[in-house]
């Protein structure tokens, strides 16, 4: 907004002394349960007007699985063949962990592996995503690659549920250690004085990246309309697509983001978080 210097002595002022990384993933651990999976899975399919499919004989593929929960609930609830994947060890090892302490594992299977490494096999019915994709390195590639491994059936779906998209008020990812939640700050603020104040105040941190697409969690920064615009590329046909869902506990609100969802110029700083399902033609 003013240059790195001065943007740096301005947020400096609004930032925490610590991250609590280290201690929330532990937390997030100990309160991992099937009854913690089923709940997030719910909250998802809710959103989604129930629409995820749930059939035994179908195989499922969840990318960006993090520590398995909805590929468990997928599980729990009688899938027989559920593979998560996910690109850190750390998350995997507590996936499988928890697929034995469930009795899961031989429903649920989890591979330590990058989206962009998977098989080029058309293996899968369904594939899920769930608040993965503003992460995901080469997001149109991704979407490329899912297509690859879907079989060529009237039955296969994609579900995709990400956000905070970047370009939306609190996309930056970066809110939890300021004092108060600063709207856009991504987009407003000098990227190098968000970064130096990352690596500052941020302690424990597993990086010392210079740039959010660097950082552990990575951000990829893709708007809405050009996530729109893969998705065309691709060729799926939109099922079901729901942009900012979690306002709808507010119908005034639920309004207006949609109003301005429709003006071009406007959406990419209006989508939160985008909720759709996809079939191949």
């Amino acid at each position: 907004m003013f240059g790195k210097t001065i943007d740096y002595r301005l947020l400096r002022l609004f930032a925490h002394g610590r991250h609590p990384e280290a201690e929330e993933l532990r937390q997030l651990e100990r309160d991992l349960s099937i009854e913690s999976a089923t709940a997030r899975f719910e909250k998802w399919n809710r959103r989604l007007d129930n629409e995820i499919p749930i059939e035994p004989d179908m195989r499922y593929l969840e990318v960006g699985c993090g520590m398995g929960e909805m590929s468990l609930a997928l599980a729990q609830r009688g899938c027989r063949h559920v593979t998560g994947i996910d690109k850190d060890p750390y998350y995997i090892e507590i996936a499988k962990a928890l697929a034995r302490k469930t009795q899961l594992q031989d429903k649920a299977a989890f591979e330590c592996v990058n989206v962009h490494d998977i098989p080029n096999e058309k293996e899968y019915d369904i594939v899920l995503s769930h608040e993965v994709f503003e992460h995901v390195e080469r997001p149109r590639d991704c979407l490329r690659r899912i297509d690859d491994v879907l079989k060529s059936s009237g039955r296969a779906r994609i579900v995709i549920a990400f956000g905070p998209l970047f370009h939306s008020p609190f996309g930056d990812h970066l809110n939890r250690f300021f004092r108060f939640r600063i709207p856009w700050m991504g987009v407003l603020f000098s990227e190098d004085a968000l970064m130096r104040l990352r690596r500052e105040f941020w302690r424990p941190v597993a990086d010392e990246a210079e740039s959010f697409e660097d950082t552990r969690e990575g951000l990829n920064k893709m708007r809405f309309s050009e996530f729109l615009r893969y998705v065309e590329e691709v060729g799926w046909i939109t099922e079901r697509l729901t942009v900012n869902p979690q306002l709808k506990r507010w119908p005034a609100l639920w309004r207006l983001s949609n109003l301005l969802l429709r003006v071009p110029l406007l959406r990419d700083y209006v989508a939160v978080s985008v909720y759709a399902v996809y079939r191949q033609p």
